[in-house]
């Protein structure tokens, strides 16, 4: 399957263990919540397959690897009610190379994408600025992790579960929801070759035009 190949491409990240997530109910806040479960097995083929085709329960993967290099990171933004809108119009108002996607639960998922492993703590840097600039400052924690004691890291659920029907899926610019294939073309317009600290956009009406992303956002 071409497509399956491409999406565990993207997403590669630890390959001694994996998440799962079940969905059991939808709370007072509309988020739908479940069960996770990290397994301290690699994640197969067949799990990435599966995922795609909406067998429960969906798969998540670590995003760094036993080296502490990742190739992707995300902000999650974990918060309902939530007009993804506003957060494709902040991305592109600081012209940023990320990916907005809809998480199981209807917040968002903002992805940075490079195409070469780089240290998940140079990741997180920049994921923090990004997020600085979003208003979403302090979503990103995890740096490292000590896979020879037996840390496996904090998993994110994998978008596209069920990828004909999905509720994950990518945020087309006019704020529609793309396919698994769209999704794919959009991958490829923001991936990095190398991650570089965003800089605002300089505004003569900036009160502190030369201030760091936090001070922008405000």
């Amino acid at each position: 399957m071409k497509e399956l190949q491409k999406f565990k491409e993207i997403f590669q990240g630890l390959d001694c263990a994996y998440g799962t997530y079940k969905i059991e109910r939808t709370n007072d806040n509309n988020k739908r919540v479940g069960k996770a479960f990290t397994i301290a097995k690699p994640p197969l083929d067949e799990l990435w397959r599966k995922h795609l085709e909406g067998v429960e329960p969906s798969l998540g993967i670590i995003p760094i690897r036993a080296d502490n290099s990742c190739t992707w990171g995300a902000i999650d933004i974990d918060q309902y009610p939530l007009d993804l809108n506003v957060i494709i119009a902040k991305v592109k108002s600081f012209n940023l190379p990320l990916v907005t996607l809809r998480s199981k639960s209807g917040g968002a998922h903002v992805y940075a994408f490079v195409k070469n492993p780089v240290p998940a703590a140079d990741m997180q840097k920049y994921l923090n600025a990004c997020a600085s600039l979003l208003g979403q400052a302090g979503r990103e924690k995890q740096s490292q992790i000590l896979v020879e004691r037996g840390d496996t890291g904090n998993f994110l659920n994998l978008p596209y579960f069920n990828c004909d029907s999905t509720l994950r899926y990518a945020i087309k610019p006019d704020g529609s929801a793309a396919t698994l294939e769209e999704f794919f073309e959009i991958y490829e317009a923001n991936v990095q070759d190398g991650l570089k600290t965003p800089a605002p956009p300089q505004k003569k009406d900036q009160p502190a035009p030369n201030g760091p992303p936090c001070l922008q956002a405000l």
